[in-house]
């Protein structure tokens, strides 16, 4: 007598396991782990390598951009924001180039938390020999109101590269404008503007 277990098929045909299925599931796996990635490369996880100085805080991000005008002017800046995006990692610029770049575009548009994160991606790449983004952070903060982390920021562009005269007048006009009660910093500022013989750059 045949047996009928003989005749039931072994074979799985379940969902998961067929091959249509198994595909949709390995690709939405694949977008899961690149969602994953790009969460850690450009999301919340991001800490910024030049927080505040103690005691200070920026009551409003927001700036008056120049192309924040809801407008032509501000798709423009935002379309810019995404060509310079696409070229991160690619080679074809320093990504720290280009993470000072996007900055300036939404210093453009007046967000300034976004040009803080993305000067500070630039310091993730270069803190020490390029003095860029520091003098960019200086700008910014001082035009915030937090004056003594600029103060320690147009310090550090002026460590990171010392002939580059700009940042030495940069400096010199901050502490001018914002703290003129600084003698000792502001002699010292110029005694070191007096003893090179650097070059002017312009950004």
């Amino acid at each position: 007598m045949e047996n009928p277990a003989e005749n039931v098929s072994t074979e799985d045909t379940s969902p998961a396991t067929s091959s249509p299925w198994r595909n949709i599931v390995l690709g939405a796996v694949a977008l899961i782990i690149l969602g994953l990635g790009a969460w850690w490369m450009w999301g919340s996880s991001f800490t910024h390598p030049f927080p505040l100085q103690t005691g200070e805080r920026v009551a409003s991000w927001e700036l008056e951009g120049s192309h924040n005008d809801d407008g032509e002017l501000e798709s423009g800046a935002r379309a810019e924001i995404a060509r310079l995006e696409g070229m991160l990692g690619k080679g074809e610029e320093p990504d720290y180039i280009l993470y000072v770049g996007i900055a300036n575009q939404y210093h453009l548009v007046g967000d300034g938390k976004k040009e803080y994160e993305y000067l500070g991606r630039a310091l993730t790449i270069d803190a020490d020999k390029t003095g860029l983004a520091w003098h960019n952070i200086g700008q910014l903060l001082a035009r915030l109101g937090a004056l003594e982390s600029a103060k320690v920021a147009f310090e550090r562009a002026v460590a990171a590269e010392p002939h580059i005269i700009q940042y030495h007048r940069a400096y010199i006009d901050f502490l001018r404008w914002y703290m003129p009660e600084n003698k000792d910093a502001l002699t010292a500022a110029q005694a070191a503007l007096n003893t090179i013989a650097g070059e002017f750059i312009f950004e």
